[in-house]
């Protein structure tokens, strides 16, 4: 009887002890969730940059904001990283009208939110580079917008991504942001090179890696896309397929990547397929395969 006793009471206190350290990483990881970042300085003015809303409907969806992560037309979605998070991309018309400008440019940029707080779902680290003017120019897009019935929100964050989080082994948004990187967005792009630079950092580095050498998202959520040297295998005709549908060499649907060039990378001009493709051919030590007549400079 004593020995059961005893038993009973071990296995008690490894379940009080269990629970604890439960309830302590749930404490712990959400006040890392909730926690307030120092906001960057913000220099913006929107008057000055004389936006295009009409260039910014293109851009936002170059970019994924516009038929991507907020629905096809601001409605709203939803951001489900399988064992990290759920979160929901809210309806733009029902959170924009509380943002001024330049917290919109902070949110984009740096992954912080009006109250503060680190986004989550927010790929800020590839929009840190953008440019003023393509940030105005998305922004006067996004306020021009007819008001929708707002979606229910949702966040959910699991027990793993929560441990990860106080481990160092996933980052929020707002840590993910590296302040001291080039900003391609506001230097020169007088050239091919310049401009494809700009437009793949801001673009192709969410799932190819900042340096373009692959991103398999051993901090984060889902597989990533590999190191961009496989355009060994692109001449430019076949590249400007890829980014126009999504089909690799031979016609394969490249999952991910087909769903991203149709909803999103189709919206680019050719020139731009052009400059993307010279930069990334030079950048990966390729040799140049040779553009099409006229599309360079």
């Amino acid at each position: 009887m004593r020995v059961a006793k005893t038993v009973l009471l071990a296995i008690g206190s490894i379940v009080g002890l269990v629970v604890t350290g439960i309830g302590v990483v749930y404490a712990a990881s959400e006040w890392k969730l909730r926690r307030d970042y120092p906001p960057p300085a913000v220099a913006f003015d929107m008057g000055k940059l004389q936006p295009d809303a009409k260039e910014g409907r293109r851009m936002s969806k170059v970019l994924g904001c516009w038929a991507g992560c907020h629905g096809r037309e601001g409605e709203g979605g939803s951001i489900d990283m399988d064992g990290y998070y759920s979160v929901s991309a809210p309806t733009l018309s029902s959170v924009l009208p509380g943002y001024s400008d330049e917290e919109l440019v902070r949110l984009v940029r740096y992954g912080i939110k009006r109250d503060g707080s680190s986004a989550l779902g927010m790929i800020s680290y590839t929009f840190y580079p953008l440019s003023d003017a393509d940030l105005a120019n998305v922004i006067a897009h996004l306020r021009k917008q007819p008001t929708l019935a707002p979606r229910e929100r949702h966040r959910s964050v699991t027990f793993m991504a929560r441990w990860r989080l106080l481990a160092g082994g996933w980052q929020l948004a707002a840590d993910q942001v590296d302040p001291a990187r080039p900003r391609w967005g506001e230097l020169p792009r007088t050239n091919a090179f310049e401009r494809g630079r700009y437009l793949a950092s801001v673009t192709c580095s969410e799932c190819h890696g900042l340096d373009f050498r692959g991103n398999r998202f051993a901090d984060n959520t889902y597989d990533g896309g590999p190191p961009l040297a496989v355009l060994a295998a692109y001449d430019d005709d076949a590249f400007r397929r890829l980014m126009r549908t999504g089909n690799g060499v031979g016609g394969r649907d490249l999952g991910e990547m087909g769903w991203v060039a149709r909803n999103g990378f189709v919206n680019f001009t050719d020139r731009e397929i052009a400059d993307v493709y010279e930069f990334l051919r030079r950048d990966q030590g390729l040799p140049f395969a040779g553009p099409a007549s006229g599309e360079r400079e």
